[in-house]
């Protein structure tokens, strides 16, 4: 029964999604986007932090990675379909999580997590002086010409809003699920695993090292995919998208919703795009507002907000039993 709740719900949740556009205005369809973009950024977090309790202060540097990446085929290489830049800046991505995840891995989580906000900050430097490469802090612009060509459809342009719309959510059903079963795999078993008890894990002959190894190419992989689709949404990209602020946006995001459940960083993303956004439009100190909300989900729903929603689902469910018995 608790499954086939789980389906419908998900399944309602997408198909609304599809439905959206049809009566949202374009301003609304661009922030359901951002969340989309957001929802994909925070499940590779997941991977790191909620399914195997790596801490990661530099998730921005892949996020980063396929950004530029496909901003810069886009640019120089404009005979170069636009799904084939994004899968260029995703492949940056995972070669940046590999070659991270090989010089950082053998050290402490305290240790790690710093290091991983170095190496994010290490290329934000470079992002910001290498103005022949990266347009430095003036960003880089210049695509939003480009088209796609659909079966049935021909080429349709990047700036319809419509047609970035669906994109990102194909784009973002699809990393969602190809996440959600690398947890189901023996290897996302065996990270789960890492994160409960890595010792024990080490004396059934595990290979820690190389659990974590791919896992950072993957999260790295699938954050990378996120930041390809913010380039063809925000249509520039500058030096910002490595910065400490893109870091700890996801941290937010993971703690608001809910680390430690496959679906709470897709309810942060949601809330955290819209309260950003309203609060701003409130206030010049909506970031106070944003740290106070982000103090009180923690005293007092460490899990995030995720077990709120979990909550009502198990009184569905119970009351559900009750009636059919």
């Amino acid at each position: 029964m608790r499954r086939n709740l789980t389906i419908l719900l998900w399944a309602t949740v997408v198909l609304l999604a599809l439905l959206c556009p049809f009566f949202l205005p374009r301003y609304q369809l661009y922030l359901l986007a951002e969340v989309m973009l957001y929802a994909i950024y925070a499940i590779s977090y997941y991977l790191l932090l909620g399914q195997t309790g790596i801490l990661s202060f530099g998730h921005a540097a892949y996020f980063g990675l396929g950004a530029y990446t496909t901003a810069l085929c886009l640019i120089h290489l404009p005979v170069m379909p636009v799904l084939a830049s994004i899968f260029a800046g995703s492949l940056c991505g995972l070669l940046g999580g590999l070659l991270v995840g090989a010089f950082l891995l053998r050290l402490s989580k305290f240790y790690l997590a710093l290091g991983t906000l170095a190496f994010a900050q290490l290329l934000w430097a470079i992002a910001w002086t290498w103005r022949g490469l990266t347009g430095g802090d003036d960003g880089l612009i210049g695509w939003a010409g480009h088209k796609i060509a659909f079966p049935f459809l021909g080429s349709l342009g990047i700036s319809n809003m419509l047609v970035l719309y669906y994109l990102i959510l194909c784009f973002s059903v699809g990393a969602i699920l190809l996440c959600w079963f690398f947890t189901r795999t023996p290897l996302g078993n065996t990270l789960a695993c890492l994160k409960s008890n890595s010792d024990r894990a080490q004396f059934l002959g595990t290979n820690i090292y190389q659990a974590k190894f791919i896992l950072f190419g993957y999260s790295a992989f699938i954050a990378a995919l996120s930041g390809s689709l913010y380039t063809l949404l925000t249509k520039m990209v500058s030096p910002k998208v490595f910065d400490m602020e893109t870091s700890f946006d996801v941290v937010v995001i993971s703690v608001i919703g809910g680390y430690t459940k496959f679906a709470g960083p897709i309810l942060g993303s949601f809330l955290y795009v819209y309260l950003r956004e309203y609060l701003a439009e409130v206030t010049a100190r909506w970031q106070l507002i944003m740290g106070i909300i982000f103090i009180s989900i923690v005293l007092y729903y460490p899990d995030g907000l995720i077990q709120l929603f979990e909550s009502g689902f198990k009184r569905i469910n119970r009351s559900l039993r009750q009636s059919n018995a």
